[in-house]
């Protein structure tokens, strides 16, 4: 029995440390800016950043392109570090029979997806932004 409270003694602060390092105490910083497909600002949609740590953050796109990221509380931002970034918007649909539906991907479907989008923003405290989303219809993001 003494053996085993050993082994406790041993393991109980590595337990301490693992559960500090995962507190929600991380940086968060304001973030805004507009998202555009093919040079136009997009006029409807969701855009989110999903940290390195810590909650993913998320937003509407206005009319005008803009958005303003929220994950706690309003427009409080997303924790500091470099962030994926996905996006979806579709177009309204409604059925015929008063029964909205979803309606066809406005931007191409690798941008719903975090890992096939292509897209990450740099959040710093250091950068106040805008952090401005550039989406192409091109396969090719450089063109």
């Amino acid at each position: 029995m003494i053996k085993n409270s050993h082994s406790y003694c041993r393991v109980f602060p590595l337990l301490l440390i693992a559960a500090a390092g995962c507190s929600e105490s991380g940086e968060y910083t304001p973030v805004s800016g507009t998202v555009y497909f093919d040079d136009q600002p997009l006029s409807s949609g969701v855009v989110m950043f999903q940290p390195p740590t810590g909650p993913m953050a998320r937003s509407n796109i206005a009319a005008d392109g803009g958005y303003s990221l929220q994950t706690l509380g309003e427009a409080d931002g997303v924790r500091t570090g470099v962030s994926k970034v996905r996006v979806s918007a579709r177009a309204a649909s409604d059925g015929g029979s008063g029964e909205v539906g979803l309606g066809r991907l406005l931007v191409p479907e690798r941008y719903t997806d975090f890992d096939q989008s292509g897209l990450t923003v740099d959040v710093s405290l250091d950068n106040p932004g805008p952090y401005d989303l550039r989406l192409t219809s091109n396969r090719d993001p450089s063109r």
